[in-house]
């Protein structure tokens, strides 16, 4: 698993400089706009996870908290500290007082995280 994860990353990376080199040598226009997709996309679903963990505090709508967020509880399992501390607190943040976010991270509920 770590294999496949390392080559998508550089398969990731290649891309993006494939890309910045058409922008910057050839000035290509469909090459900025698949650029800031290919940037934008992750970025946008990493951010939405703060505002779902809002919205399930308030709202109780855990399964979809769970289903959809699955690869982040796996990246917190498994990726660095930094990440595992920063995405807790931007979790927690807008939080109902009182609540708490289970976020599993495997295909059966084996680990969890409890965020008060």
């Amino acid at each position: 698993m770590t294999i496949v994860v390392s080559l998508l990353a550089v398969a990731f990376a290649a891309i993006c400089v494939w890309l910045a080199v058409r922008i910057v040598n050839r000035r290509e226009r469909w090459a900025k706009w698949m650029l800031a997709v290919m940037v934008g996309l992750p970025t946008l679903y990493v951010a939405s996870f703060g505002p779902a963990c809002w919205i399930a505090s308030y709202t109780d709508q855990c399964v979809s908290l769970n289903s959809g967020y699955r690869p982040i509880g796996w990246l917190l399992r498994n990726g660095p500290t930094g990440f595992y501390i920063a995405l807790r607190g931007y979790g927690c943040l807008g939080l109902k007082s009182g609540s708490s976010i289970t976020l599993y991270y495997g295909p059966q509920p084996d680990g969890e995280w409890l965020w008060d």
